[in-house]
């Protein structure tokens, strides 16, 4: 995303797409709804929602699943963002995450996460 100065910031880990039913499970009420995936990367995540805007000063560690199949667990993440991507009816907003300090366990599950349940990347050149 582009700010005032023209200045383009940079990633750390190129971001795929998640495939429609990539969820992640964030376990912040009662409800325990999963929420889709929107992308995804080794440092991080965003998904979309549409209750009102979810508020918390600290994130549980989360879960990611393709379908009903648990595939990470108790991974750790902080909030980076949080704003809404339309209006309508019910409205829709997107949550960005950054992972914390994950063990190399997690890691792997994560990098096996993204290898299968992704599509290809709209910035990744097809040769």
């Amino acid at each position: 995303m582009e700010n005032y100065s023209g200045y383009l910031p940079f990633r750390k880990s190129q971001r795929f797409n998640a495939q429609e039913r990539a969820l992640i499970f964030l376990p912040l009420d009662s409800r325990e709804l999963p929420y889709h995936i929107i992308d995804i990367c080794e440092s991080g995540l965003s998904f979309r929602y549409l209750v009102k805007k979810i508020k918390t000063s600290r994130i549980p560690p989360i879960n990611l699943y393709y379908e009903h199949e648990l595939i990470v667990e108790d991974l750790p993440a902080k909030e980076v963002s949080d704003y809404q991507l339309s209006d309508g009816i019910v409205p829709v907003r997107r949550k960005s995450l950054r992972f914390g300090s994950l063990s190399i366990e997690q890691h792997n599950r994560l990098s096996f996460f993204i290898e299968r349940f992704t599509k290809l990347s709209l910035d990744k050149t097809i040769h």
